[in-house]
């Protein structure tokens, strides 16, 4: 195990001797990027793995030419390169210019919050609608792209689609309730100024194509669209149901799964574990199998000191290795047995989650933790060896200046042990 985390390591190592400037270049993307070289890497692996999904499952073609991906450290960063190409246009968090296949996008909002992957996925999205369908409506590109980037996540190179977006759901939940109806019809044939202005226009597009694809007709119902249209009939004659009885299955839909996503934001966004708790569990009533839901559980019971109670909403996730829970679960494993000062089972999940973390941009973490438990177990020097591979391979001291810290301190007295015993 160690071997492989230390041959890893020299992969790192070899892309930071041989990176050429800010210039990156892999098979599908040239990324143009002033942020860390390890960081454009995870970048680069994500993008080429969703690229790799996506062409041949869902679409036909990627194009001829490289994606050429604008990847600044901020949001004000983006506006000027933007302005710099004599574009007008503003990238709140990311930005496709389809006539240069080119994104616009960064790792940070003007608030100091980090942009999650799948803003990258719903712009490389974009891309794929544009090299397959012509003329698509705004519903249709939006929608999809939203449906594919957002909350996916890259597991052992394949995509993990089909989960509820917490923050549109919400948004989506609060029109309904508040009389806003949902109608297929009524979102088909507009405009995208007609899309912007209605309130539930782009979160709508998104369950639309949720429930398509758990209904099993997404790729069906893309094939018929590029060859058909965007027509309601083509929707109608791929899922065999008139227009009426869709929209009463999709609103039933959207009140049930759509409406877990809106209960689970309601707990992260809650100050209290009891509400936390609550509404965590009311999402799991509407959607039994909703892994995020129980994660967020344990985290509770966890923060709690109850790591028993913990443990016990995450065995069911990691009965599901394919899920994009799996990785986090394993490691909230590890934490909970390390706080019980259980060593050797800790380093057994933390293990099981560095195994998933290939696409996971802050994986240098579990180096931090293995190396810990190494050193409890009074294994010196592999504790010494996994603090250097967590150094080494930490893109963004910054995050946490204590862990990088103690183990630059941990490496100066191994070396101080070493020269004693001479």
């Amino acid at each position: 195990m160690i071997r492989h985390i230390l041959l890893c390591l020299g992969c790192v190592q070899l892309l930071l001797t041989s990176a050429s400037g800010e210039t990156y270049h892999s098979k599908h993307f040239i990324i143009h990027s002033d942020l860390d070289p390890r960081y454009v890497q995870i970048i680069q692996v994500n993008a080429e793995a969703f690229y790799a999904a996506m062409q041949g499952r869902y679409f036909r073609t990627g194009g001829r030419t490289p994606v050429t991906i604008y990847y600044s450290k901020t949001q004000s960063d983006t506006f000027k390169l933007l302005r710099k190409h004599g574009h007008k246009k503003k990238a709140r968090r990311s930005y496709y210019m389809p006539d240069e296949a080119a994104i616009y996008t960064h790792r940070f909002t003007r608030q100091g919050r980090a942009i999650e992957m799948g803003t990258l996925f719903h712009e490389i999205t974009h891309h794929f609608v544009r090299a397959n369908f012509k003329d698509p409506p705004s519903w249709f590109n939006e929608g999809l792209a939203c449906f594919f980037g957002d909350e996916t996540r890259i597991v052992k190179g394949n995509v993990t689609p089909g989960e509820p977006n917490p923050r549109r759901e919400v948004e989506l939940r609060e029109r309904i309730e508040k009389g806003v109806k949902p109608n297929l019809k009524k979102l088909f044939p507009m405009t995208q100024k007609q899309l912007y202005n209605w309130p539930v226009g782009y979160n709508f597009s998104r369950a639309l194509f949720y429930w398509l694809y758990e209904s099993g007709k997404l790729g069906e119902y893309l094939q018929n669209a590029r060859r058909k249209g965007y027509e309601v009939w083509v929707l109608e004659e791929t899922v065999h149901k008139p227009v009426n009885e869709i929209n009463k299955e999709l609103l039933a839909f959207i009140q049930k799964d759509c409406y877990a996503g809106a209960y689970l934001k309601e707990g992260q966004w809650s100050r209290k574990e009891a509400k936390k708790k609550e509404a965590f569990l009311k999402a799991l009533k509407l959607k039994p199998n909703y892994r995020k839901a129980k994660l967020e559980l344990a985290f509770c019971y966890y923060r709690r000191g109850d790591y028993k109670q913990c443990r016990s909403w995450l065995w069911d996730i990691l009965r599901f290795p394919e899920s994009g829970e799996y990785r986090d679960a394993a490691e909230q494993m590890g934490h909970s047995y390390y706080k019980e000062k259980n060593y050797v089972k800790a380093l057994e999940y933390y293990q099981k989650a560095l195994e998933y973390s290939d696409y996971y941009e802050c994986k240098y973490e579990l180096y931090y933790w293995m190396a810990n438990c190494y050193h409890y177990l009074k294994d010196y020097a592999t504790a010494k060896e996994l603090h250097k591979v967590f150094l080494d391979n930490n893109w963004e001291p910054e995050k946490d200046p204590r862990k990088v810290a103690y183990a630059k301190k941990y490496q100066k007295w191994e070396e101080k042990k070493g020269s004693e015993k001479d």
